[in-house]
């Protein structure tokens, strides 16, 4: 896939990860450790494809502040393209606040992604064409607004993708995007989109594009929210898998948090899982896991490994259990992407004892 891109569009924003060292109470201060990094689906998600597959371009909006500059060094550090992120002077970036107990596990979140939420179809004229083989010769026109100013990604390592001979591949976006926005890419790119739901409160959005779909991910309670199964079991899972596949989607990636992963594609469904060890003997050298260090960005690199496996000829099986072996190295990482993902590290954690797979 040399001459095509991938498209990520969706959130960005300041984490703040605040993480007890002590038993949570709820009302009561706890002591604990708060952490300020760049986060968001969309970001992480595209974080980790660049990992793997160049180029990909990051579809979304910041403030013009010191969080929006911040974000923007993280983007460039990860070498996504930033050429149609567009910059609002008037509106501060979005930012992320997660609480966690003393194992890691979040217990709540808020969320300010007001600046995302505040696009219009007027502003992402230039989204248009980027996702569509058929009007890959139309140059978008961007119409002057005080509001806008563009910042390009400094590189010119990749040929510009406004030339019809480089293609897009796929696109991942994230439900943290208008519904507007949603429904008007969906209609306008012909290339497969898998999509992150996100959370409940914002998983409607996606709705009225399943038909589009190529694959979703979601979680437990988002499964149930659109479902209304209670997931207690396995073949409750499996049910709420198939019954979104009916409407529409292609594949489904459902997270069951400790117990691992559903995915299923209609004509099958795998079910995954990885027991943390502290290290595992693999091919004359010794792979070390240091067990789970944080929960968050874990959902985002299964996302993003699931829709690139996909993507890249895997069976669903084997997608599943790329997929699976993101996910296990994301928990095992301080941040909510794990820099030293690669294709290799991903196929030797896949392929570890403890990784577990079951096909139904």
């Amino acid at each position: 896939m040399s001459d095509t891109f991938w498209i990520v569009a969706g959130g960005q924003n300041l984490d703040l990860i605040a993480t007890a060292r002590k038993p949570f109470h709820l009302s009561d201060s706890t002591p604990g450790v708060v952490v300020e990094r760049a986060g968001g689906v969309a970001l992480n998600i595209a974080r980790n494809l660049a990992m793997l597959t160049r180029p990909v371009y990051f579809l979304s909006v910041r403030g013009e502040d010191s969080v929006g500059r911040l974000l923007d060094e993280v983007c460039r550090a990860s070498n996504l393209v930033l050429d149609h992120v567009l910059v609002r002077s008037d509106l501060a970036s979005s930012r992320y606040i997660a609480i966690n107990d003393e194992i890691g596990d979040m217990v709540a979140a808020i969320n300010d992604m007001t600046a995302i939420e505040s696009l219009t179809l007027k502003d992402i004229k230039s989204w248009r064409s980027l996702g569509s083989r058929a009007h890959r010769e139309q140059r978008s026109v961007v119409d002057d607004d005080e509001r806008f100013s563009w910042r390009s990604s400094g590189s010119r390592a990749f040929r510009d993708p406004d030339c019809p001979e480089m293609l897009p591949c796929a696109a991942v976006i994230d439900a943290n995007l208008p519904e507007q926005v949603i429904v008007y890419l969906a209609s306008e790119w012909d290339v497969p989109i898998f999509a992150d739901a996100v959370s409940i409160a914002k998983v409607d959005r996606l709705k009225p594009v399943f038909h589009r779909l190529a694959g979703l991910k979601l979680n437990r309670m988002e499964a149930r929210y659109l479902t209304n199964l209670s997931i207690t079991t396995l073949e409750d899972a499996v049910k709420a898998a198939h019954r979104l596949i009916a409407e529409g989607i292609g594949s489904i990636c459902l997270s069951l948090g400790a117990e691992g992963a559903l995915f299923a594609d209609g004509r099958q469904t795998v079910v995954s899982g990885y027991d943390f060890a502290v290290e595992r003997q693999l091919d004359g050298c010794t792979e070390e896991t240091t067990g789970i260090v944080n929960t968050t960005g874990a959902g985002d690199a299964m996302a993003a490994i699931f829709a690139w496996a996909m993507m890249s000829g895997y069976k669903l099986e084997g997608a599943a259990r790329l997929a699976q072996a993101a996910a296990s190295l994301t928990l095992e990482s301080t941040g909510a992407v794990n820099d030293a993902m690669t294709k290799e590290r991903l196929e030797r954690r896949a392929d570890s004892a403890r990784l577990t797979l079951q096909v139904l």
